[in-house]
């Protein structure tokens, strides 16, 4: 988890560069991307060690992280959590591939 929210974090920096921001401007936005992400990392880490499994909060917690990891510039993944809230039901793949999207 640390590793994405890092990567995200140095991707969100060279992004809100790349539309002018001054560090004065980038700091803020980075520190409030970094709350939103770790708190809604932990959200899905809580939802995927639940014995049983609400797709619907599941697909929730996968489409905000999307969002925050978009607005953060990190798209490879976000294309990844896109994919993930594609399926319709909880199944053991899908848990691996989030599980490896959390360590």
């Amino acid at each position: 988890m640390d590793k994405l929210i890092n990567e995200t974090v140095e991707i969100a920096r060279k992004h809100f560069q790349g539309f002018g921001f001054d560090d004065e401007q980038i700091v803020p936005l980075l520190e409030a991307g970094k709350r939103d992400l770790t708190k809604e990392l932990e959200k899905l880490r809580t939802l995927v060690a639940d014995e049983r499994i609400d797709i619907d909060a599941l697909n929730l917690s996968l489409h905000a992280l999307k969002g925050l990891l978009l607005n953060m510039g990190n798209s490879s993944v976000a294309d990844k959590l896109t994919e993930l809230r594609e399926e319709e039901k909880v199944s053991p793949q899908l848990l691996s591939d989030i599980k490896a999207l959390l360590d």
